[in-house]
């Protein structure tokens, strides 16, 4: 199937990557398309995950969670619900088959192959870059995807007799399946009445949704294609036209209506100040009703209102280290006390949600922004009552429209998806709606509706030439949707390490200098990052969060149990080795504070802090003789003579809330630098705080660019994100 075909009355053009019907057209990622054509090959046929993955992603080692979310992709593109299919069918255990009719369509005249404008998506998972398919493409899928001669292992020759067994086996699964279920019929009855359809599709990203007490409209916010700031947008349901509400250079973010759905209110923030303002849901003038201490606030904050519509509930923080308490602002009167009391030293309590009869608030907590678990208050001064136990990143909750219940967006079982927690305790369900990468869900009090987004975007560890004869070249070393990042090159150039999602959870990587042969080297789910390589080349150092707290780890670098270097009830992040691999120095909360400390590579006797005035990321130079560092939330990079001495500022990047812009090397600091909306990475000699532009980048760098020179000092490699979009998907029936 090489050329135009139909699936239903929907027309199949893979070499554009696109979809057609009525006038309507869809365009797919290229890998997305590519498992479309695969199944296509041989329609009714059922082909396993290996299969599959096999023919799209040869010679790449890529969960199944990858796939998941290319089907998930086709049946949002075909409005096809999973629990009953017209297009394509889930075979438990085994993999999918194409139900949907196929026909071929006559080719009259050339097909034209342009590069394709794929639809991406923001968050958390996101999407290869896109390559327009080829027929060769299409060869590889069919020959993946054919009967091989059976080898001792194999199982049955062919597609059709696999598809025999998988029926038997179908039998007793079905069987086993509705044993198991019986007391959770309202449940599986609930799900089978979900209905799903694309609230938004413009191009570029909507998040953050919020519904209207009558459930009939839904603000969010939008960033449209070429703007860095999003802005409040509110969108009727029926209407294909959203209402943009607000405007300017300042980012807007977490909106929340009134009880009485007069007001919206949000929260802006820019390079100077953050504040809370309220808006006219139908429009009009603004009104500032709060400024936070500190300019320091986060996209998943959140913000809520009394059932009385004269408070509103926000987390907020007194300094860049104290953690984040909820607090409730009175309008009129314009007091505000504090609600919650996270332990000190934690990141503290985010995402606050009013129940449905105003008398209980939802919230998150944890150490720091990866590890958080659910809470419920009484109001107005109830003690925190914990209803998960994981420590993982939490994106987004709200309540169940009859106040049993909170859905919440986690990783706890991987990839992003939506769960469920009584509030009268017990063990977390996963919800059947939303399927991976849904966050920031809105349930409406009234119309049993949700509305989440989706989000969608690619990861990439590129290299930059040194050598200053073109300043816009990058070459490609690692291209993922799976968030590979933070990057650190061997001693011997010949690899790099890497974290990544690319099985389900943030794990340690490993990969040629090419980026052939990566290799999963942690297996903990423990939100393994940073990792740092020893100068010998032998070990590994990185953090990682087996409980609540983050510790530092090494492991061989060929693989192995790691072992922990730190212990105790507080955040040892950021690890990095010293000249002659005896210590390693990492950023700690223990004492109060974010300082510098240091602790013998093996793991023997106890940490030492290095820094008294701040310190969060440290790298000691070649020479041994300097110690450079950051300061946690607050721009510039200091050093520190190893043989004791005051610190002096070397200059004032990098940016305070991407720390791991910089690195060192050859005598000199790297560092990324953002001015007019573009990033440039800049070298520094460091006693005479001279600058040199050396390179400008093409998209804006991840959180964790991870900065890191090559041994000769002719590249310097670090991770972008770019295609990043999102829309936000509502469910019909949902209670």
């Amino acid at each position: 199937m090489l050329g135009d075909y139909r699936i239903g009355d929907w027309l199949i053009r893979p070499r554009i990557n696109s979809m057609e019907r009525g006038g309507e057209t869809l365009h797919l990622e290229p890998k997305v398309m590519q498992v479309l054509v695969a199944l296509s090959v041989e329609p009714g046929e059922v082909v396993t995950r290996e299969q599959l993955i096999s023919a799209v992603w040869p010679g790449v080692f890529v969960g199944d969670d990858v796939l998941i979310r290319a089907i998930s992709e086709l049946r949002r593109a075909f409005s096809d619900n999973p629990r009953e299919p017209r297009i394509i069918q889930t075979v438990p255990k085994v993999g999918y088959r194409l139900i949907g009719e196929v026909t071929q369509v006559p080719s009259t005249r050339p097909v034209p192959n342009p590069a394709p404008e794929a639809r991406h998506a923001e968050a958390s998972n996101p999407v290869p870059v896109p390559v327009p398919v080829e027929p060769h493409d299409l060869v590889v899928a069919a020959t993946a995807l054919a009967p091989t001669p059976p080898t001792p292992k194999s199982g049955p020759q062919k597609l059709t007799l696999i598809a025999i067994c998988v029926l038997s086996v179908l039998v007793i699964v079905v069987v086993s399946w509705t044993l198991l279920t019986v007391r959770s019929n309202h449940r599986a009855s609930r799900s089978d009445a979900y209905t799903s359809r694309p609230f938004t599709t413009d191009p570029g990203s909507e998040v953050q949704p919020s519904f209207s007490p009558d459930g009939g409209a839904v603000a969010f916010v939008r960033r449209k294609v070429g703007e860095r700031n999003g802005h409040i947008y509110v969108k009727e349901l029926g209407s294909e036209s959203p209402v943009r509400l607000t405007s300017g250079t300042a980012e807007d973010l977490s909106p929340s209506w009134s009880p009485g759905g007069r007001w919206i209110a949000f929260i802006r923030h820019d390079e100077t100040r953050a504040s809370v303002l309220i808006i006219p849901a139908i429009g009009g003038s603004e009104e500032e009703v709060y400024t936070f201490p500190i300019n320091n606030v986060w996209e998943y904050g959140g913000i809520t209102w009394t059932a009385d519509g004269k408070s509103l509930i926000f987390p907020q923080q007194v300094s860049p280290q104290a953690p984040s308490v909820l607090v409730e602002l009175t309008i009129n009167g314009r007091s505000v006390h504090s609600l919650t009391s996270p332990p000190q030293g934690w990141d503290g309590d985010w995402s606050p949600a009013i129940s449905p009869d105003g008398t209980e608030l939802a919230f998150v907590r944890g150490p720091d922004g990866s590890a958080h678990d659910v809470y419920v208050m009484k109001l107005p001064n109830g003690i925190p009552q914990r209803l998960t136990n994981d420590a993982r990143l939490i994106w987004g909750l709200t309540w169940a429209s009859d106040g049993s219940e909170v859905v919440f967006s986690s990783n706890r079982s991987g990839s992003i998806s939506l769960w469920r927690v009584s509030v009268k305790g017990g063990s977390p369900a996963h919800e059947a709606a939303g399927g991976d990468s849904a966050y920031s869900p809105s349930i409406a009090k009234q119309g049993n509706r949700l509305v989440y987004a989706h989000g969608t975007a690619t990861w990439s560890i590129l290299a930059a030439d040194l050598n200053g004869t073109n300043p816009e070249s990058e070459s490609e070393i690692l291209t993922s949707s799976e968030q590979d990042s933070a990057p650190h090159v061997s001693p011997a150039g010949d690899k790099i390490a890497f974290q990544s999602w690319r099985s389900g959870l943030q794990e340690i990587w490993t990969a040629r200098i090419d980026g052939s042969n990566p290799i999963q080297l942690t297996n903990g789910g423990a939100s393994a990052g940073s990792p740092s390589w020893s100068h010998d080349g032998r070990h590994i150092a990185f953090d990682a969060r087996a409980e609540s707290f983050a510790h530092i780890y090494v492991i061989d670098a060929n693989g192995g149990t790691p072992r922990a270097i730190t212990h105790g009830d507080y955040n040892d992040i950021v690890p990095s080795w010293s000249a002659d691999d005896r210590w390693i120095y990492f950023g700690s909360i223990r004492s109060g504070s974010w300082q510098i400390w240091k602790i013998a590579s093996d793991g023997s006797g106890t940490a030492q802090q290095v820094t008294t005035g701040g310190g969060i990321e440290a790298l000691e130079s070649e020479d041994a003789k300097w110690l450079y560092f950051v300061h946690f939330a607050q721009p510039g990079l200091w050093r520190s003579p190893l043989a004791g001495g005051p610190e002096r500022k070397v200059f004032d990047g990098p940016p305070s809330d991407h720390l791991n812009y910089w690195t060192v090397g050859r005598g000199y600091v790297y560092s990324l630098f953002e001015q007019g909306g573009h990033f440039t990475l800049q070298r520094i000699e460091p006693e005479t705080g001279r600058v040199q532009f050396v390179h400008t980048l093409k998209h804006d760098p991840t959180l964790f660019a991870g900065l890191t020179l090559t041994p000769d000092g002719k590249r310097i490699l670090f991770t972008v994100q770019e295609q990043v979009s999102s829309g936000l998907t509502l469910v019909e029936h949902f209670d």
